[in-house]
């Protein structure tokens, strides 16, 4: 295979960001993903890497290795836990958050993208939360839960807007939509199928990921070739290629649990190699000659609507979490890997433009450092004032 030598210069930074970033980001107390990206955007300013092929396609798989662990995040078995009361407050608070959204993109005269983007929502800095707590409390469990179906609706939103976008014709959209719901249907048909064998035959799951010392590392092995095949069948389809691999990440948690390290070796192949990848492109696709102060104004924006807009929402959950329900609101008030995804798809299929890419980017950055920050302190203040 011949590389030509801007393909070694990408390899080299990509070397040197995969090893310095968690240093940088212990110094600067910036997320490290945050950092990728940083770096990325500065080495595309000063021309030290540019775009390839072959940079864009280790992008590509970057980013659905990054669903992928997103959905072993996500176990439906939690949603079955749920009591009604629980059940119609997430509702409600959804109904609240997409017409608040609705309206404000409306009123703004703003790209109905926007009304879709505010109500983003992911499980990925909420779980770093569990780290402050010996016993966990109800609003984080309840965040978690809220954020997570959020999750689900916006990759099941984001493969829509690829159809959509995809095809002019009605027809053909009408039968993309179908597909996808045929295709959700099949998936909660193999989960109940996969549930009443494990069920039947609880001994085949320790067949498939042994709990015990495996030398072979079948665990990771199935781990990874599902998601093989889940994207496979995606793009055989024409979906989104988040959709299949957010689906495999849940089917791996939700039925094989038991291995608790599991998730950690999975992270552990992506984090540190194949998902600081799509972060470092996501970076060299930012255009500093871009940048003034309408555009960080915009960014701000964004934040404070995502803010507001969820603490409104939130109070559907006063009666049982009472100021709590602002912790809710804000842990929920980070989607940065998935509005990243959302910014950079809209982006690829001209449904935002350049200076909106950007203030989304930078509002996702501002957001995970700016809430990270104050939920602590908040909590605190909170459980004072109760005592």
């Amino acid at each position: 295979m011949h590389f030509n030598t801007n393909d070694l210069h990408i390899l080299l930074f990509i070397s040197f960001v995969i090893f310095c970033s968690p240093y940088i980001s212990k110094v600067t107390k910036l997320p490290t993903l945050a950092v990728e990206i940083i770096l990325g955007a500065i080495a595309g300013a000063f021309g030290i890497i540019s775009k390839t092929p072959a940079f864009e396609l280790a992008s590509s798989i970057g980013f659905s290795y990054l669903m992928f662990i997103a959905g072993l995040e996500v176990s439906l078995r939690d949603f079955f836990k749920l009591n009604l009361k629980q059940v119609k407050e997430i509702l409600f608070f959804y109904i609240i958050l997409y017409a608040l959204s609705t309206i404000i993109a409306f009123i703004f005269n703003l790209s109905y993208m926007i009304s879709i983007i505010l109500p983003i929502m992911s499980v990925g800095l909420i779980s770093i939360l569990y780290k402050d707590y010996k016993i966990t409390p109800n609003w984080l469990n309840l965040s978690m839960i809220s954020a997570a179906l959020g999750e689900v609706i916006s990759i099941i939103i984001l493969t829509l807007i690829n159809s959509f976008s995809s095809s002019s014709d009605t027809l053909q959209v009408i039968l993309s939509v179908l597909y996808i719901l045929f295709f959700l249907c099949v998936f909660l048909f193999i989960y109940y199928i996969f549930s009443v064998l494990f069920w039947w035959f609880p001994a085949l799951k320790e067949v498939i990921v042994p709990n015990s010392t495996d030398k072979a590392e079948r665990d990771i092995r199935f781990s990874i070739s599902l998601w093989i095949v889940a994207v496979a069948l995606v793009i055989y389809f024409d979906f989104e290629i988040a959709l299949g691999a957010f689906l495999a990440g849940i089917f791996i948690s939700s039925f094989f649990g038991h291995k608790k390290e599991l998730e950690h070796k999975l992270s552990s192949l992506g984090h540190p190699f194949l998902i600081p990848i799509f972060f470092i492109f996501v970076g060299l696709s930012l255009d500093f000659s871009l940048l003034n102060l309408e555009l960080i104004l915009l960014s701000l924006s964004m934040v404070l609507a995502m803010a507001i807009t969820r603490l409104i929402a939130s109070f559907v959950f006063y009666s049982s979490l009472k100021l709590e329900c602002i912790l809710l609101a804000f842990s929920t008030c980070m989607p940065l890997t998935l509005l990243i995804a959302f910014a950079t798809l809209g982006q690829k299929l001209k449904l935002i433009d350049s200076t909106l890419y950007i203030a989304l980017i930078l509002a996702a950055l501002i957001e995970g450092v700016l809430f990270m920050y104050l939920i602590p302190k908040l909590a605190l203040l909170i459980e004072t004032k109760r005592k």
